[in-house]
C-alpha cells in the first residue's frame, strides 16, 4: 500500500484555485499531471477524467470533489489538488467545494484508488483536519497533512 504522500507530491498541489466552477477547477487541477512521468498520454487520462461528472462529498460545510478516470495510459496510480480557501459553487447545492481531488487509475488499482480516496473522505470528516487542509501555508504542508490524517486512520 502506498500512502497518500507517496502518490500526492507537492508540485501537484495547487493552493490557490483561479477557477470559479467545478467543471473548469477539475481541469485546473489535472494539468498539474501533464507531464508526469506516469502519464504517457495526458489528453486520454483527461479524456477519461471529464467523462465522469465527479460528485461532490459535503464534510463539516465543505464541499469535496474527488474526480478520476480509469486509462492504461497511466503508469500507477497519480493523483493532483487543488484548494479554493473562499470555496466556489458546487452546482449541486448550497455547499462551497474548498478542495479538489483528481486521479488518474490503471485498471489494475482499483483497490489502490478506493483505499485513498476512502482515507480523504474519512480525514476530511474531522473538522481540525480540513480546517487545517484549508489554512495549510504551503505544498508540502497541504501533503504532510494528508499524510499526519492517513496515518491516525
Amino acid at each position: 500500500m502506498t500512502p497518500i504522500s507517496g502518490i500526492l507530491q507537492p508540485e501537484q498541489v495547487i493552493l490557490n484555485l483561479e477557477s470559479t466552477g467545478k467543471p473548469e477547477a477539475v481541469q485546473e487541477v489535472l494539468a498539474r499531471l501533464s507531464g508526469h512521468g506516469q502519464v504517457r498520454d495526458f489528453d486520454a487520462l483527461r479524456d477519461a477524467v471529464v467523462k465522469r461528472d465527479a460528485p461532490t462529498i459535503v464534510e463539516n460545510g465543505w464541499g469535496i470533489c474527488i474526480a478520476h478516470g480509469r486509462t492504461e495510459t497511466v503508469g500507477t496510480l497519480v493523483m493532483a489538488a487543488g484548494r479554493s480557501a473562499a470555496g466556489f459553487p458546487s452546482g449541486e447545492g448550497e455547499t462551497p467545494i474548498g478542495l479538489v481531488f483528481v486521479a488518474g487509475i490503471p485498471a489494475a488499482m482499483s483497490s489502490e484508488y478506493l483505499r485513498v480516496v476512502g482515507a480523504i473522505a474519512r480525514i476530511c470528516r474531522d473538522r481540525h483536519q480540513i480546517d487545517r487542509l484549508l489554512a495549510a501555508k504551503t505544498a508540502r504542508d497541504f501533503v504532510e497533512l494528508l499524510a499526519a490524517g492517513e496515518r491516525k486512520l
